[in-house]
C-alpha cells in the first residue's frame, strides 16, 4: 500500500513538474479573432489647402496597416471648377493614388468634389452613386452627399433613400454613417434632421469632416466624429488641439466599433531607419563623438579657464555640429555658440572659455551643480533629410588639493570634534555613479569629507547624510549603506590601488570591513551611526599604503546609498570617477603633501 501511494505521489509530482516546465506564458483571454470582427480605415480631407505628399504618404501607410477596406469622408480633389480638363486631371491624379492601395477604396463626396452640377455629373459618370448604402458582416454602411444642394445640404430624394435603407436593414447589429459636412451639428441641419430622427433608437456611429480639426461629441447617446485632415489645409498645431493629419482605424466588434485615430507621422514602414544609415545614427545616439576634456587646476578658484571640446567623426560622411553653450551656475562661455562641419574620420578640438560671472568661481561650489555642455550633431541622408541628435557631457574640474597636517591630535572614534569643519569638501553632485537611476539628488543622499596627514599617518573623515538608512551589521558584502575609500601613492597607476570598504555595526569602533582593509597593518577605523547620519573616521599608516615617501596621495571617497531592501542594484556615489573607469582623468582626487 505504501509503495502504491509513493508511486502515485511521484507520478503526480512529476506530472505537475512537466506541466510547469511546458506551460505557455500567456493570459487566459481567448484570441481576438471573432468571425464577425472586421477592421477598416477612414481618410479625411485631402483638399482645401492641399499639402502635396501627405495623402500619398497615407496611402503607403495604409498598405502597411492592411485594413480590409478604406472609406473617405470627402474633399478628394480641389474641384470648384467648371472646366472638364481641370477636373479630369484632378480625378486622374486621385484615382492613380487610391489604385495603389491593396484593398478597396470607397469614395464619399465633399464640397470640393460636387460643388456644382457639372462636378456632380462628372462624379456619377466616373464613380457611380453620390450617396449609397451597403451591408458588410451585418453592419449597414451609409455614405451621404452633404453637397447635393449648392452651398451644402441633403435633398428630400436622398433623405427618402436613406430612410428606405434603414427600414430594409432594421436588424443589422450596427449602422455606420459617413458624410463630409457635419450637418448634425448645424442649426438647421440642412436636410439631415429627418435622417437623424430616423436613426433614433438604432445603434450607430457617425463620421464627418470638413472643418479640418478634430471633434468628438455624443448625440442621443451615440458617437459623432468630425475628423481632422489627411493632407488638407491645417495649422498643424498638434493632436492636443485637433490639428493633425490622421488615419482613423475602426475595429468593428459585436458591441460596436472601437475607434483609434492614428497620427500618420507616427506610422512607419520597415525603412524607418535605412540600413545604410544605422551605424551613423548609432554614433549620434551613443554620443561618443563629443568629449569635454577634464581640467585639473593649481588652485581651488578660477576667473577664466579654457575648456576643450573634442569632436571625433567616426561616420563615413561629414558631421555637422551646432549648438548654443548655455550660461549656468555662475559661469558663461565665450564663444557661446558653435557651428562646425567635421569631415569623416577627422578629430577637431574647439576651445571655449568658461568665465566666472562675478570674477571668481570656487571649483567645489561649481562641482556641486551638474554643469554640462550640450551640442547637436547630424548628417544628411541620401534623400537630403537631416538626421540629428543632441548629446550632453559634464564639465569635470578638479584642483591640486593640499594635504596639511591635523591641527590637533585625532582620536579615531567617529566623533570628529578635533576636525576643522571648514575644510570638509562637500559632495552634492558626484562626478561618478554606479546605478545613478536610483539616486534622486542631494536630499536622497550626500556626503562630505576631509583628508589630512602627519609624518606617519593619513587621516580621513567622512560624513554621510541619508534620507533612509539600511544596515546589515553582519556582512560587509551585503547590500547596505556603506563607505568606500580608494587610495594610491602612484597617481598614474589606475589598476593597482587599495580598495577599502566599511559599514556600521552596533559598536562604532568595530565596524564591518572588507578583507583588503583587514590586511592593512596599523589601521584604526570607526563608523558611528545616529538616525540617518553616519560618520567614517580612520587612520592609516603611510607605510601601509606605500605612501611614506610619496609627494602625493590619491584619495577617492564613495558611499553606497541603499534605500529599498528589494533593490538589488543600489546607487553608489563617488566624489571623483573611479580610477579604472573610462571617465577617470589624470590628476583628479590628488592630495599633495606640504612641508609642515
Amino acid at each position: 500500500m505504501k509503495v502504491s501511494f509513493l508511486f502515485a505521489f511521484l507520478f503526480f509530482s512529476s506530472l505537475q513538474l512537466w506541466a510547469q516546465n511546458n506551460k505557455i506564458p500567456v493570459t487566459q483571454k481567448g484570441f481576438n479573432d471573432d468571425s464577425t470582427t472586421f477592421r477598416f480605415a477612414i481618410v479625411s480631407d485631402r483638399n482645401g489647402g492641399m499639402r502635396r505628399g501627405v495623402f500619398e504618404s497615407a496611402i503607403d501607410k495604409l498598405n502597411n496597416l492592411q485594413p480590409e477596406f478604406v472609406l473617405s469622408v470627402g474633399d478628394l480633389i480641389d474641384g470648384y471648377t467648371k472646366d472638364p480638363k481641370v477636373w479630369n486631371a484632378e480625378w486622374n491624379e486621385f484615382d492613380a493614388l487610391v489604385n495603389r492601395l491593396d484593398m478597396p477604396f470607397y469614395y464619399v463626396p465633399g464640397n470640393h468634389d460636387t460643388s456644382n452640377e457639372l462636378l456632380t455629373d462628372a462624379w456619377k459618370k466616373r464613380n457611380g452613386r453620390d450617396y449609397y448604402a451597403f451591408v458588410h458582416k451585418n453592419v449597414l454602411f451609409l455614405a451621404l452627399n452633404t453637397d447635393e444642394i449648392e452651398g451644402g445640404g441633403i435633398s428630400e430624394k436622398q433623405v427618402a433613400y436613406v430612410k428606405n435603407a434603414l427600414n430594409e436593414h432594421k436588424d443589422v447589429q450596427w449602422t455606420l454613417i459617413f458624410m463630409h459636412r457635419p450637418l448634425w451639428s448645424y442649426g438647421d441641419q440642412a436636410g439631415y434632421k429627418e435622417i437623424g430622427d430616423a436613426l433614433k433608437g438604432r445603434k450607430y456611429t457617425l463620421f464627418s469632416a470638413h472643418h479640418h480639426n478634430y471633434q468628438y461629441q455624443v448625440v442621443d447617446g451615440m458617437d459623432h466624429y468630425v475628423l481632422a485632415t489627411t493632407g488638407g489645409g491645417t495649422y498643424g498645431r498638434g493632436a492636443d488641439v485637433g490639428e493633425f493629419d490622421q488615419i482613423t482605424w475602426v475595429t468593428m466588434k459585436k458591441d460596436g466599433p472601437k475607434v483609434a485615430h492614428l497620427d500618420i507621422t507616427g506610422i512607419y514602414d520597415k525603412n524607418l531607419i535605412r540600413p545604410e544609415d544605422y551605424n551613423d545614427i548609432q554614433s549620434l545616439r551613443v554620443g561618443k563623438w563629443l568629449k569635454v576634456e577634464p581640467l585639473v587646476l593649481n588652485t581651488p578658484n578660477f576667473q577664466s579657464i579654457p575648456v576643450n571640446l573634442v569632436i571625433k567623426n567616426d561616420m563615413k560622411r561629414p558631421m555637422d555640429i551646432s549648438g548654443n553653450l548655455v550660461a549656468q551656475y555662475g559661469i558663461h562661455f565665450e564663444p557661446n555658440s558653435i557651428s562646425e562641419t567635421v569631415a569623416s574620420g577627422e578629430e577637431k578640438k574647439i576651445t571655449v572659455n568658461a568665465i566666472a560671472d562675478t570674477g571668481k568661481m570656487n571649483i567645489e561650489e561649481l562641482n556641486n551643480h551638474p554643469v554640462a555642455l550640450a551640442l547637436k550633431a547630424g548628417f544628411k541622408r541620401k534623400d537630403g533629410k537631416t538626421i540629428s541628435l543632441s548629446t550632453s557631457k559634464p564639465m569635470f574640474v578638479d584642483w591640486k588639493h593640499s594635504l596639511s597636517a591635523p591641527q590637533t591630535k585625532i582620536k579615531v572614534d567617529g566623533m570628529l570634534p578635533e576636525w576643522d569643519q571648514s575644510k570638509f569638501i562637500s559632495v552634492l553632485n558626484p562626478q561618478f555613479f554606479y546605478e545613478d537611476w536610483d539616486w534622486k539628488g542631494p536630499d536622497d543622499g550626500q556626503f562630505s569629507f576631509n583628508v589630512t596627514a602627519d609624518s606617519k599617518n593619513l587621516f580621513i573623515a567622512v560624513k554621510f547624510t541619508d534620507d533612509k538608512t539600511i544596515l546589515d551589521k553582519k556582512k560587509i558584502d551585503a547590500l547596505q549603506d556603506k563607505f568606500y575609500v580608494h587610495l594610491s601613492s602612484s597617481p598614474l597607476d589606475n589598476k593597482n590601488y587599495f580598495k577599502l570598504e566599511f559599514a556600521a555595526t552596533d559598536n562604532p569602533t568595530k565596524p564591518l570591513m572588507n578583507e583588503e582593509a583587514k590586511k592593512l597593518m596599523g589601521l584604526k577605523v570607526a563608523v558611528a551611526q545616529q538616525l540617518n547620519n553616519q560618520v567614517l573616521e580612520l587612520s592609516i599608516p603611510l607605510n601601509s599604503i606605500k605612501a611614506l615617501n610619496s609627494d602625493s596621495i590619491r584619495v577617492n571617497i564613495g558611499v553606497m546609498d541603499h534605500d529599498h531592501p528589494e533593490n538589488t542594484k543600489p546607487s553608489v556615489l563617488w566624489w571623483r570617477p573611479v580610477w579604472d573607469s573610462l571617465e577617470n582623468y589624470n590628476g583628479s582626487a590628488t592630495f599633495y603633501k606640504l612641508n609642515n
